[in-house]
């Protein structure tokens, strides 16, 4: 029937109807009883059958979890991708748990951070619905979205709702549980097609409803009154077109093609409330240029920090990067010649910020060039002020912490004191700035440094939140490891331990930060030869791992892995062997074979079927790990050398010494390029070369060689150390074998009284030597009769 006024109507009718189609009260009741933790659900049914507002009326109605988030598709389209839903996510989580922690900016860092992110909600009661998620860019209508969580913590539920079809075939299929809304469509599209058919005769009325049909937010009386969309009888009220299937009917009735929908966007970036919106407008309608000019502003870089997501999304969508990289730097550049020293804090926050937009652009070189020539001209324009402090702190940080970290240290100090000294101890750039200090000392080398400023950043904090807060645990975890790094085996046990306690408080269940306490104290009980209390941790951190993460996920391999080493040491091989190829599976699936974690439990394998006489299986795996090795980290890199040296252990103890030898003599100047002759991977390698000349009887060969491995172990890692004695153990048997026994027997007494002034009596490593020495002296009787 025709409309007789087609304004007024029309704006009170379906086309701006918030409610269109109303909730399906059994589909209410039923997700009532099957929404539990732990669940995933597809809820699906045709367009206006009512899928989005029966989620919105169960959520209300519903106990109220502790975390709920609901991405509502279509309102929102530049969010309407993976990277756009997950950020929110962990945004919405974040805020949720009060921390600061930095989120990634781009999709793989995203989507690798996810499942962490939900083990910390931990044992909060807590509800994720997407909506409409067939409609999101990056699904796969034919696959499950492979950015979805395969594994969720035991009290969270995740709901997405869908059209029926493939994609939600697919995701009851794979697990999820599915629900029907069975019925049929609530609301007749053919007549609301109608209604924008006889709205679109009126001029101001057709131009609104195009406008409106590209911005999901709505616009405002003024705005449609700007772009005359608006005559004097428009209901003066914000107009919003909210349901998605009827915009894009608009969009398909009104809008002839994208270079319309290109020229509608150009105009509502005049007319957006703020420079983000007007920004998007731009990406929108294509106009790079003018896109570019406005993010290299300097007011824009300063917003970058309140939004990063939103910003970077921009720079990501332009199409000549090279350009932009270029526009930015000349931008900069032009800024440092002419902004005032009574600016100094907003030029250190425009470069901190543009290098990190750099960053994420993979500019690294370019991000670098700006961190550095903002410390160089703060410094001389704003010397000591929280602008230079701030400028320092990030080009030390970033920059020179790997490269150069005796010179990060430096400029560290004097960041450190310009914020102590306007800030306090306990202002968060102070605390940035003191941990970056301490990894810098960690990073030189100077562990005691090190120790004291992360005992500093303790100290403030405990004396700000009190000795049981939670926030002290990441803290502890970083002097622990500080102190277990300077072997302090038994200083490090406190503050793992206290950490452990306070991860346990926190949480009424398992969390993220209980299995990292849990597996930082289980390893330092294994440096500390505590075999059994490092199992029964590292058993602990499994559990709770499994629980949050699930059975496939990496940090579960990392888990079981650590278990596997602490098994081995206490020679449960048959346990360790079955943790390791656990752990093999595990980041074959989810890391890919080619994988440094994957190499490393192929060499922890590897070892296990070598000790149990599996040997070529051994063999295969060993190879395969170094192969890896090679194609990842390349030739010339310890993880390499070491899978390398154990294959050639494992060929010199099954008699093929000419594959062995090279592979030693290789591997012997491969360590000399990483560390120098004084390291004990370099002596321990030449102590094996000089025992398979042995092995093949040229002592004249091995008899130089090994007493000098002996000396340099016995310098580089004690007398009592293991290397140290079976490479002593070895020179004394290949003396034995030329019938110098006696000249072996004096080696090993001197060793003997050396090592028993510095070891306990009963020590295995003195127990192994006693055992050499003994029979070496019956063997000299022997003779002797």
């Amino acid at each position: 029937m025709p409309l007789r006024d087609p304004v007024c109507p029309v704006f009170n009718s379906q086309i701006f109807d918030a409610e269109l189609v109303s909730p399906a009260e059994n589909v209410i009741e039923h997700l009532n009883h099957s929404a539990r933790g732990g669940r995933r659900i597809v809820l699906t049914g045709p367009t206006f059958s009512g899928r989005s507002s029966t989620l919105r009326a169960w959520l209300n109605q519903t106990q109220k979890p502790q975390f709920a988030y609901f991405h509502a598709t279509g309102l929102n389209p530049d969010r309407d991708h993976p990277a756009g839903v997950i950020y929110g996510l962990i945004a919405a989580i974040r805020e949720q748990l009060g921390v600061l922690d930095a989120i990634p900016l781009d999709e793989s860092g995203l989507r690798e951070s996810l499942p962490n992110w939900l083990a910390r909600l931990g044992t909060q009661p807590s509800v994720i619905i997407i909506d409409d998620i067939d409609q999101i860019s990056g699904s796969d209508l034919t696959g499950e979205p492979d950015w979805l969580p395969p594994y969720l913590p035991p009290e969270l539920t995740l709901i997405v709702s869908a059209e029926r079809g493939l994609l939600a075939e697919r995701l009851r299929s794979s697990g999820w549980e599915g629900v029907d809304m069975n019925r049929s469509a609530q609301h007749d599209l053919t007549q609301t097609q109608a209604l924008i058919e006889q709205a679109a005769q009126t001029p101001a009325l057709r131009e609104a409803l195009r406008l409106l049909a590209v911005t999901p937010q709505g616009l405002e009386p003024a705005q449609l009154e700007a772009l005359g969309a608006r005559q004097p009888d428009f209901p003066d009220q914000r107009l919003v077109i909210t349901h998605p299937a009827i915009r894009k009917a608009v969009q398909r009735l009104l809008i002839s093609g994208s270079a319309e929908a290109r020229r509608l966007h150009a105009l509502l970036a005049n007319e957006m409330p703020t420079p983000l919106l007007q920004a998007r407008e731009l990406a929108n309608a294509a106009e790079w240029a003018a896109l570019l000019e406005m993010l290299a502003e300097t007011d824009q870089l300063l917003l970058w920090r309140d939004d990063p997501f939103a910003w970077q999304s921009l720079w990501v969508e332009l199409p000549a990067r090279d350009t932009a990289i270029s526009h930015l730097l000349r931008q900069l550049d032009t800024l440092r010649k002419t902004e005032p020293a009574d600016t100094a804090e907003r030029l250190a926050m425009a470069h901190t910020n543009a290098a990190r937009i750099l960053d994420q652009l993979d500019a690294t070189d370019a991000a670098a060039s700006i961190r550095l020539a903002a410390h160089k001209q703060l410094t001389r324009i704003a010397p000591n002020t929280l602008a230079s402090a701030h400028a320092t702190h990030h080009y030390a940080a970033v920059d020179l912490s790997e490269s150069n970290p005796e010179q990060a240290a430096a400029l560290l100090q004097q960041a450190l004191s310009v914020r102590q000294q306007a800030l306090g101890d306990d202002h968060p750039d102070t605390r940035s700035t003191r941990h970056a200090l301490a990894a810098a000392w960690e990073a030189a080398g100077q562990l005691e440094q090190a120790i004291a400023e992360y005992s500093a950043l303790v100290a403030t904090r405990e004396a700000h939140l009190g000795r049981e807060h939670p926030a002290l645990i990441p803290l502890l975890g970083n002097l622990g490891a500080a102190q277990r790094a300077a072997n302090q085996i038994e200083r490090a046990r406190g503050p793992f331990e206290r950490a452990v306690k306070l991860a346990e408080a926190a949480s009424s269940g398992p969390s993220p930060a209980l299995a990292v306490a849990l597996d930082n104290l289980a390893s330092l009980l294994y440096a500390g030869q505590d075999h059994a209390g490092a199992e029964a941790r590292y058993r602990q951190a499994l559990d709770v791992t499994q629980t949050l993460f699930g059975p496939g996920h990496p940090a579960t391999a990392a888990a079981i892995h650590n278990l596997g080493t602490v098994l081995d040491a206490q020679e449960q091989f048959n346990e360790a062997a079955r943790c390791f190829r656990q752990a093999v599976d595990i980041r074959t699936q989810a890391l890919g074979r080619e994988h440094a974690e994957t190499a490393t439990s192929l060499h922890n394998l590897a070892g296990i079927l070598d000790v149990t006489g599996q040997r070529e299986e051994a063999e295969t795996l060993y190879r395969e790990a170094i192969a890896i090795w090679q194609a990842v980290v390349g030739d010339e890199h310890p993880a390499t050398a070491t899978s390398i040296n154990n294959l050639a252990d494992l060929l010199r103890e099954n008699g093929r010494l000419d594959e062995a030898q090279p592979l030693y003599e290789e591997n012997l100047q491969r360590w000399r390029n990483l560390y120098g002759d004084e390291h004990p991977n370099t002596a321990m390698t030449a102590a094996e070369l000089g025992g398979l000349h042995a092995d093949a009887s040229r002592p004249q060969q091995a008899e130089p060689m090994l007493r000098e491995a002996v000396q340099r172990l016995e310098r580089i890692m004690g007398v009592d150390s293991t290397l140290h004695i079976d490479s002593l153990c070895r020179l004394a048997a290949l003396l034995r074998t030329q019938g110098r026994a006696a000249e072996g027997v004096a080696l090993l007494e001197a060793a003997y009284d050396k090592a028993a002034g510095t070891t306990r009596i009963l020590s295995p490593r003195l127990q192994k030597l006693r055992r050499h020495l003994d029979g070496l002296r019956k063997a000299v009787k022997g003779t002797d009769t």
